[in-house]
């Protein structure tokens, strides 16, 4: 290596040295300007973050330890900032009914069902007005849906949010299928609370409905079927009925002369017993689908029959006025055996709700 090599070597290592003394000083001087003063940090007294301990092997998170009075201060300072009040926290909030039972297909059958979607959650109560205003009756029966669960409408508190909105029209009942006029009229109003609200509208086609309204009406003649058997007294009627008068309360039979009940065990009617003066009869009458578990007590029915003919000496005749035998009755119990099985098929319980709704 020559001399000049070496000279260059020489500066460039000076250099460095210089310029790493030069970064020392520069950040002495900073923290003599910057830094706090040896007697503030020992007088200063900071708001306590909480203290950091370690263990072996674990590591703690930092725990902070603001004190109540700190809290409050900062909450009362930062409302008066605002003008706003302090927020009350002990409100009770509000308790929501209970949902109604998840929609079965048996109803989606039954119910002609109409559902209208909000963009937006809308309150129950400025709904209910709506529905009001238009006449709640034009959508028979009417649901919300809020809190992820269906509601009877009359039944949200005002403030709840709904998402969704339900109508639901029974097609058929015993005076027959809903006429397509009516069908009609409830389409309409549909349409015009869909506008009203802003909501979408999703329902099956008005000619698809009087179609459905035809076929429930068909299936609920098929199987709608008073099951009845008479007692004609071979005396005086009138001895009879006095008898009967007599018998009822000890027979289980509840009511007074001349209409009587069986009643089941919720309180609903198993069967009738009437005495007719006119006809000199006694009529046990059970209406099939009004009735919880018919087989069996269409089979109670019969056995009070054959108890009360015993009694008041009467003779268990059919509408005709002809008497009936063991294998007649026997008919009968297997006739309710059918159409407990025809009306189950369709996923629909004798004696339930949708039941008596259906063939009222």
């Amino acid at each position: 290596m020559n001399e000049m090599q070496l000279s260059l070597l020489g500066l460039g290592l000076g250099a460095i040295v210089l310029v790493l003394i030069y970064n020392r000083w520069l950040e002495r001087k900073h923290r003599k300007l910057y830094g706090p003063k040896p007697e503030e940090a020992v007088k200063a007294d900071p708001v306590d973050i909480g203290t950091v301990t370690e263990s072996a092997g674990d590591r703690q998170e930092p725990m902070w330890d603001h004190g109540a009075s700190f809290v409050e201060n900062e909450l009362a300072q930062s409302s008066a900032d605002s003008g706003l009040s302090e927020p009350q926290m002990d409100a009770a909030p509000v308790a929501m009914p209970e949902p109604v039972a998840a929609l079965t297909e048996a109803e989606s059958w039954v119910d002609a069902i109409a559902t209208l979607r909000f963009y937006e959650p809308r309150s129950a109560g400025s709904i209910r007005d709506t529905l009001n205003q238009m006449g709640m009756a034009r959508f028979e029966r009417v649901e919300f849906y809020t809190a992820d669960a269906w509601h009877r409408a009359e039944a949200l508190p005002g403030d709840a949010l709904v998402s969704n909105l339900r109508c639901r029209l029974q097609l058929a009942s015993r005076r027959g299928p809903v006429a397509p006029e009516a069908i009609h009229a409830w389409m309409r109003s549909l349409e015009s609370l869909a506008q009203m609200l802003s909501a979408g509208l999703s329902v099956e086609s008005e000619a698809k409905l009087v179609e459905r309204a035809a076929n429930l009406d068909a299936f609920c003649v098929r199987v709608d079927t008073l099951i009845s058997v008479n007692l004609k007294p071979r005396d005086d009627a009138a001895v009879a009925f006095a008898r009967l008068s007599g018998d009822a309360e000890g027979l289980g039979l509840i009511g007074a002369y001349p209409a009587y009940a069986r009643a089941a065990s919720d309180a609903s009617v198993d069967f009738q017993v009437q005495a007719d003066n006119q006809a000199g009869l006694v009529t046990l009458i059970m209406d099939f689908p009004h009735v919880l578990r018919p087989e069996a007590v269409v089979t109670d029915m019969f056995d009070l029959a054959k108890t009360l003919a015993a009694n008041l000496g009467a003779d268990i005749v059919d509408d005709a006025g002809r008497p009936m035998s063991e294998e007649g009755i026997a008919l009968l119990v297997n006739q309710v055996v059918r159409l407990n099985a025809v009306l189950q098929a369709q996923g629909i319980e004798p004696g339930s709700a949708l039941a008596r709704r259906l063939f009222s």
